[in-house]
């Protein structure tokens, strides 16, 4: 192999829209976040649920089947039974054991699978509602895909056959926003997602027959088609925001079962219609849990309640939609999302706590908004959040046909894969997002050519390529991919470099100088402590945002030029994420009309 500094042929460079197929290697165990907030994050959640006693996840279970119970019994909605989590936090624990190549992780998982099963009548019916039960499904298929034991998925088999809800399927409407009905079946239209995952891994035609059932096809049937240029989307609204974005991770695994390119369709205008009709520019969306009209209410939103978005479940929910996406098209632009809200969602939410304080809702109320804990212990989002940690990996590369990968994400990792049979190993070094570059490092590589795709992000004013300190010629375009296809060799390195710039996103079109800053994906918040708020010449679309917003050296902060007075001193801008527990900020400004109370 030769070093970088022998004779190589000039490197094929190319930009498109989407690369060819894309293979998801996430949890493979061959992408190792390496340092930084990320890192951090999924180290949190492993140490978190790898130090649960088993005893007291159980101990509700086998008191309710009339076992000896030992161990210290959880509080908040687990002070019964971890009923409304257990499957999820299953799950994270097999996902992370892969993620992390952590076998006492796996086996924590099939512990308490296996305590579980202890713990059912020989009938295997659960007595569970129908929420609980979706998520013990979704555990069951995890311990078995990412652990491999095969008892979870005859566990599995036996509780879809010996369970039976009422199938009416209330249809949600706003005053039973998820559906629940007369026999409490709330989010009944999340169901397929996990029974259609776990008929593929077994083949168990009763799993996709229960699927079947609880397919959501009134509102699935509104995004079959996008709107003419120019007319309103035709989708019902005021109903419960995460499950019905959850509810598209459903459409993609019929999508996995049939192929048919329908779903693929709906899949891609549901994500249109999310990102361009409810999504604040973290990407957090459902003030009040709730869908909302295209009228100004989410802008309107902002002056009501602190519950302005369920960010860490509708992370989670927005990482599977887009994910699968990305899988069945290949587009860079579906990693625009959960990039935001891993930034501004996951990484900006208080970490989850071992005694069950969790993050829930995301607070961006106009004038004063903090972060807090959820006021009950061990909620739902104690779920998703270990589920969307571990799934970031999968979201940093992928695999490319049979001879490329892709660099979706810029974070500090590494990536061991292996290319027509020989090892391939590269290092991404990078403090981004508080520098403005990312660093590919090529410790191994093939005798072969290889590509390596490299997202251009749409906040990227220009992306600046250089390959061995040498530019590359070819310039990228926003929302694309762009393509370098060459021998590596062991050495090569190739740096990115973003451009990124400050950016004002209006909430929605009825507040046009309602905004929120940006630096790149990276939503800025305003330090609110005894401090004035900010404001701008409007119309801002002319303002020159680094005349009054300067950038400190060497940090992602920036100082409002003009300084306010000495008792109010105008606050300045940084990170969401670096805001930590009651700290006041302020996300969203009134450039027009600049509020202190």
């Amino acid at each position: 192999m030769t070093s970088h500094g022998e004779q190589q042929t000039a490197p094929a460079v190319w930009s498109a829209t989407s690369t060819g197929a894309i293979q998801e290697i996430g949890y493979c165990g061959v992408v190792e976040l390496t340092a930084g907030p990320i890192a951090a994050g999924i180290a949190n959640a492993a140490e978190v649920y790898s130090g649960l006693s088993v005893d007291s996840i159980l101990k509700g279970f086998r008191a309710r089947a009339g076992l000896p119970s030992p161990g210290k019994a959880l509080s908040g909605w687990a002070r019964e039974t971890t009923e409304a989590t257990f499957g999820q936090w299953v799950s994270g624990l097999a996902r992370l054991s892969r993620v992390l190549n952590d076998a006492s992780l796996a086996s924590r998982a099939v512990e308490l699978v296996d305590g579980y099963a202890a713990t059912l009548p020989s009938t295997a019916k659960t007595g569970m509602g129908i929420y609980g039960w979706e998520k013990l499904v979704c555990g069951l298929v995890d311990t078995f895909s990412y652990t491999g034991y095969k008892p979870a998925l005859d566990l599995l088999s036996k509780v879809v056959r010996a369970e039976s809800f009422d199938q009416t399927k209330t249809p949600p409407v706003p005053n039973d926003f998820a559906g629940a009905g007369a026999a409490f079946t709330p989010e009944w239209y999340t169901l397929p997602e996990n029974l259609y995952r776990g008929f593929l891994a077994s083949g168990d035609e009763a799993l996709a027959e229960r699927a079947g059932l609880w397919h959501y096809d009134s509102y699935w049937d509104k995004f079959a088609k996008r709107p003419e240029s120019g007319m309103p989307w035709q989708v019902p609204v005021w109903l419960h925001a995460y499950s019905h974005v959850n509810t598209f991770a459903s459409v993609a695994a019929l999508l996995e079962v049939t192929r048919e390119p329908r779903y693929l369709s709906i899949l891609r205008n549901a994500h249109d219609w999310l990102v361009e009709t409810q999504c604040y520019a973290t990407g957090g969306y459902g003030p009040s849990e709730l869908t909302v009209p295209s009228d100004g209410t989410l802008g309107k939103a902002l002056e009501w309640r602190p519950d302005t978005a369920e960010i860490v479940c509708g992370t989670w929910a927005v990482f599977k939609l887009c994910s699968a996406l990305l899988k069945h098209s290949s587009e860079a632009r579906y990693l625009e999302w959960p990039e935001r809200l891993l930034y501004n969602g996951l990484l900006a939410a208080l970490p989850l706590r071992p005694d069950g304080l969790s993050p829930y809702y995301a607070d961006y109320r106009l004038g004063w908004a903090t972060k807090s804990y959820y006021w009950e212990e061990w909620p739902c989002c104690s779920g998703t959040y270990v589920q969307a940690f571990s799934h970031v990996p999968n979201l940093v590369y992928q695999a490319v046909g049979d001879d490329g990968i892709a660099v979706s994400l810029f974070a500090p990792s590494r990536l061991h894969w292996e290319v027509h049979g020989q090892a391939l190993t590269v290092e991404q070094k990078t403090k981004f997002p508080e520098e403005d570059q990312s660093v590919i490092y090529v410790h191994e590589a093939p005798s072969t050519e290889v590509t390596i795709w490299v997202r251009v992000p749409t906040w990227a004013q220009r992306l600046q390529l250089e390959l061995n300190g040498s530019p590359v010629s070819e310039a990228g375009q926003p929302g694309h991919w762009l393509a370098v296809r060459r021998r590596w060799a062991r050495g090569d390195r190739l740096q990115i470099g973003f451009a990124s710039a400050l950016t004002a996103w209006p909430v929605d079109a009825s507040h046009p100088n309602r905004v929120a800053m940006t630096y790149g994906p990276v939503a800025l918040a305003q330090d609110a402590a005894w401090s004035a708020p900010f404001s701008a010449a409007v119309p801002w679309q002319m303002v020159d945002w680094g005349s009054l917003l300067a950038r400190e050296t060497d940090s992602l902060t920036f100082r409002p030029v003009a300084p306010g007075t000495t008792r109010m001193p105008t606050g300045v801008f940084r990170p969401l994420y670096a805001f930590g527990e009651r700290h006041p900020y302020r996300l969203y400004h009134d450039l027009d009309a600049p509020r202190i109370i």
